[in-house]
């Protein structure tokens, strides 16, 4: 009997530890998304902005949508949390690097290709497509050829996207052209 009570308690432990896990997860997400959603609309209102939509999406494309009467925006959200550095080696291939790592495997960041691939469709306003490195980036370089590397800065253009980490975004919300 007493086996019982125990496997009853392990059970009851471990779900709570995981429910735990689980709602400081969607903490962190819903914190994520609203940072971005901050981020524009903070950006709208130093610059006198009133009609503009920003709007968590999700698609296999970008991840938010902003639109106000001049532009609009496809934002991609890449994630960087260790803070390791990005190497630009083409368009779809992005590779993460760690400077004090040695390690031979090659870790290439997900998901940049369909906003890359993304035809913008003409219309009577400015359509960007913008990569947000969150919440931060060592270093951002572009491959220019097999010897050859540059910084990447926010106003580089990076084969007809912009790619800016969040914190300069915060620091300086002029790099966002609206």
């Amino acid at each position: 009997m007493e086996l019982i009570y125990w496997i009853v308690g392990a059970i009851l432990v471990i779900a709570i530890t995981i429910s735990v896990f689980v709602m400081i997860n969607n903490r962190k997400i819903q914190k994520r998304k609203n940072d971005i959603i901050k981020l524009f609309t903070n950006a709208c209102k130093e610059k006198g902005i009133e009609d503009f939509k920003i709007e968590y999406v999700k698609k296999d494309t970008h991840d938010f949508y902003f639109e106000d009467e001049k532009n609009i925006y496809y934002i991609k959200v890449i994630y960087n949390f260790s803070n390791q550095e990005i190497c630009i080696n083409n368009a779809i291939k992005w590779q993460l690097r760690k400077l004090s790592d040695h390690n031979e495997t090659m870790t290439f960041v997900e998901g940049i290709e369909p906003l890359m691939r993304l035809d913008l469709t003409s219309t009577n306003k400015k359509e960007h497509k913008l990569f947000i490195i969150y919440p931060n980036v060592t270093a951002l370089l572009k491959v220019i050829n097999e010897c050859e590397m540059v910084f990447v800065y926010p106003d580089t253009e990076v084969y007809g996207s912009q790619v800016i980490p969040y914190k300069k975004l915060v620091e300086n919300m002029d790099l966002l052209e609206l």
